[in-house]
């Protein structure tokens, strides 16, 4: 019953979301205004960026999260209730669980750790060992994922559900004052999440379900850990799909992707191989 009831209040999300999207007033402002950094770069080593990224800058080369993406639900609006009821429900459900132990246990967003995260969906065993060009094409991405989003952080100044309620997260003391004044909106977890999930699947779709299954949950861990509304995460899948398709548009990437198929390719078939001869 509490599983059919946090399905509709997300499913209501999502539709109160889309249903309000274009009659949101969303001011459209130049770059400059809102502390963009105009210098660039003219590399990748020398993007401003503190994650890799295929793009020079991430910053500045990708569209506009501040433009593409409405304004975070406001104070007295039906879809800031809906987060409310979402945040109440999940800290009721999952708090001190098992759920809320793995949240906590899958925080971590370096490339590795994320690749790991995806290797159950995949089928495949990913590491930096086994499969250096599905970790490098995963690493390499965070700064794609994560930087436009930080853009719209820093311009929304959203409080996280934590600082809202003067609650706790599932992290640790430190993690949490270290987010306190962070920007809630939009999710970098699941842009990043959602965005990997998407390229994954082009890699192997056989198992689309699966991976974009991993993918939706990356994003739902930090609405159970309370360092999320249901609509950060929500808009910041919309903003992976934007950013996925500007990937596509870049060739140092088209490469890694290619390359990344490959040994996908040759993984499977070594480890369906082995599990043959072991029979």
């Amino acid at each position: 019953m509490q599983k059919h009831r946090f399905l509709c209040l997300l499913a209501a999300a999502v539709l109160a979301l889309g249903q309000t999207a274009y009659a949101d007033t969303v001011k459209k402002v130049s770059r400059n205004s809102v502390g963009y950094d105009v210098a660039g770069a003219d590399s990748r080593h020398k993007s401003k960026s503190k994650y890799p990224s295929f793009a020079d800058s991430p910053k500045r080369d990708y569209a506009d999260a501040i433009m593409l993406l409405p304004a975070p639900p406001a104070e007295n609006s039906k879809r800031f209730e809906i987060d409310k009821d979402v945040y109440r429900e999940n800290m009721e459900k999952y708090r001190g669980t098992r759920v809320w132990e793995e949240a906590k246990n899958a925080a971590k967003i370096d490339g590795e750790s994320v690749a790991e995260f995806f290797s159950s969906a995949m089928g495949i065993r990913m590491s930096r060992s086994t499969t250096p060009k599905l970790v490098f094409l995963i690493e390499n991405t965070l700064g794609d994922f994560l930087e436009p989003g930080n853009n719209a952080k820093r311009y929304y100044k959203r409080k996280r559900p934590f600082v809202y309620f003067d609650d706790r997260t599932c992290s640790t003391p430190d993690e949490d004052l270290k987010h306190e004044r962070d920007g809630s909106y939009p999710s970098g977890y699941s842009t990043y999440g959602w965005g990997v999930a998407l390229i994954l699947t082009e890699i192997n779709p056989k198992r689309s379900n699966q991976i974009l299954e991993t993918g939706l949950r990356m994003g739902q861990n930090r609405v159970i850990c309370g360092f999320h509304w249901q609509s950060d995460v929500d808009w910041g899948r919309t903003l992976a799909s934007y950013i996925v398709a500007e990937l596509h548009t870049l060739d140092n990437f088209n490469r890694a992707l290619a390359e990344a198929k490959e040994e996908f390719a040759r993984v499977s078939e070594e480890q369906k191989k082995s599990r043959v001869r072991s029979r």
